[in-house]
């Protein structure tokens, strides 16, 4: 737990601290013999990915990505090849911005703190003394939490644009300048999931979330905004909020951290029957397998997850295939079919080939390998808008800023920008069967309330295989309380008064006959 030192240390002692320094200090943290060869190990998988060329202006970017981790690895191989075909694209178009070159420098961030902040430092105080025009990538938002940081204007004052993290705090452009990405931000999955509450009458749900400081506010928002009609314009949802904890003994069924997550479910089960997981897609694994254990893949739960389609799941895992059959899984709208789409994948495929990088076994490129071509393609727009209207090309609170007026149809499919740097996008709906996640829906961010989803509810296999779909309230409605459920209550409360009023009367009777 050293990064816990670490991060205070670096936002009091970066202001006195030179780039030397800092890195000194950082490369002694976590820097044990076993995690330094697996970085060297998988560092020099990757050193070719740099380029030679040297025009007039070669701007360096930072490519970060998980190359080393259990659940992102394959996939990072990917988002490693988006990155080059990106910057690959750029260079061969001779007028998008002539007299510049891209080039990269990779670091695997690991989806760690400590390996992440390592990254940063290490690509922006190089040894080749390359000077790092943006940071591109990170696939895990407590990294990117620490290059927006690092990066802002008050600090290295270079743009990051992330493929992949999804933390709400990342929005606050007062504490981010210079931070933009091409994933969905957690909380604007929120409106998405009212929809498909509103579609099967889910009017009372539980919230799943991992106890990591970003998760749980945006959870608390989340809740908020699903509680009334009111806030959202489509329902009242009664939401049940539970934060479990997730560390290296969670599969340990004897370990506290699992044993709080059974007590956990244990009374979601006499609440709710549907149930929203907020986490990392380990997160997500742990407590789907043992919500199974815990018997609730029986036919009346339903499970809600976000971008779950990012991780690397074992198909040879039985008990994994199992525990996630029928959850509805939510990530931005992508036609997978879309020829675009289909050839930079083969050219995707191509360049894991030609470096032999581990494989997916998936017939198309990841999403967010795409998401990883579109956060470069973003950066090189808002440089080429500086370029363009002779603004300073280093300046990168002022690149992201720029950043708010773009819209296009990238490899991620439909891209806007809003003024935080978020990506504004439509998301669709996913259902896992078999392993695999087949689409069946989509809502659409731009349509009346009512009209934003659609969605074939015929196609969709629930855990436990039930004919219809999961109740909120329980199939026999025992969750929740009904009109007659409500008036027999307050009969018998008339009822239990009546009779204690006639009971005080027949005293009050006795005594004044007493005492006559």
């Amino acid at each position: 737990m050293s990064y816990i030192l670490t991060l205070p240390f670096l936002i009091i002692g970066s202001v006195v601290l030179s780039n030397h320094q800092m890195l000194g200090f950082l490369t002694k943290i976590g820097d044990s013999e076993n995690d330094g060869y697996r970085l060297k190990e998988t560092q020099e998988r990757v050193n070719s990915d740099s380029g030679v060329i040297t025009p007039n202006h070669t701007i360096y970017l930072a490519v970060l990505t998980d190359i080393s981790s259990s659940l992102y690895a394959t996939t990072g191989y990917e988002n490693l090849a988006a990155a080059r075909l990106a910057i690959e694209d750029i260079n061969a178009d001779k007028t998008f911005l002539p007299g510049y070159h891209f080039d990269m420098l990779f670091k695997d961030d690991g989806c760690d703190m400590e390996i992440g902040l390592k990254a940063l430092t290490n690509a922006y105080d190089n040894e080749e003394n390359k000077k790092i025009h943006a940071v591109i990538g990170i696939s895990c938002s407590v990294v990117c939490e620490l290059a927006g940081y690092l990066c802002s204007s008050d600090q290295w004052n270079i743009p990051v644009v992330s493929h992949s993290c999804s933390s709400d705090d990342l929005s606050k452009t007062d504490k981010y300048p210079t931070f933009a990405r091409l994933s969905l931000s957690v909380f604007k999955y929120t409106k998405s999931i009212i929809a498909i509450c509103n579609r099967f009458n889910w009017i009372k749900v539980g919230l799943m979330v991992n106890n990591i400081d970003w998760y749980v506010k945006t959870a608390g928002k989340m809740k908020e905004l699903m509680g009334t009609k009111e806030n959202n314009g489509m329902l009242d949802i009664e939401v049940m909020l539970e934060k479990f904890y997730f560390d290296e003994n969670s599969d340990d069924e004897t370990s506290d951290t699992y044993q709080l997550l059974v007590e956990q479910l244990n009374r979601m089960k006499t609440k709710v029957r549907v149930i929203i997981i907020v986490g990392y897609a380990r997160d997500i694994i742990f407590v789907l397998k043992t919500a199974m254990k815990q018997g609730m893949n029986n036919g009346h739960f339903a499970f809600i997850t976000q971008e779950f389609i990012q991780a690397d799941l074992n198909k040879e895992d039985k008990d994994l295939i199992q525990s996630i059959e029928g959850v509805i899984d939510l990530e931005p709208l992508l036609d997978k079919s879309d020829k675009n789409y289909i050839s930079f994948s083969e050219r995707v495929r191509k360049v894991v080939d030609q470096k032999q990088y581990p494989k997916t076994g998936k017939d198309v490129a990841n999403l967010v390998a795409a998401q990883m071509y579109d956060a470069v393609m973003l950066y090189a727009k808002a440089l080429k808008t500086a370029v363009d209207n002779n603004h300073e090309i280093e300046d990168g609170e002022r690149l992201v800023a720029s950043m708010a007026k773009y819209a296009w149809t990238g490899m991620s499919g439909q891209i806007k920008i809003d003024v935080t740097g978020d990506r504004l996008g439509n998301v669709q709906v996913m259902n896992i069967q078999n392993g695999d996640f087949k689409q069946v829906g989509t809502w659409w961010m731009d349509r009346q309330l009512n009209e934003s989803l659609t969605l074939s509810a015929d196609n969709i296999i629930w855990p436990g295989a039930p004919e219809e779909a999961p109740a909120a309230c329980g199939r026999q409605y025992e969750l929740c309380e009904t009109y007659s459920d409500a008036i027999a209550k307050i009969t018998l409360m008339a009822l239990v008064c009546a009779a204690f009023l006639f009971g005080l009367s027949i005293r009050l009777y006795l005594y004044n006959r007493t005492n006559k």
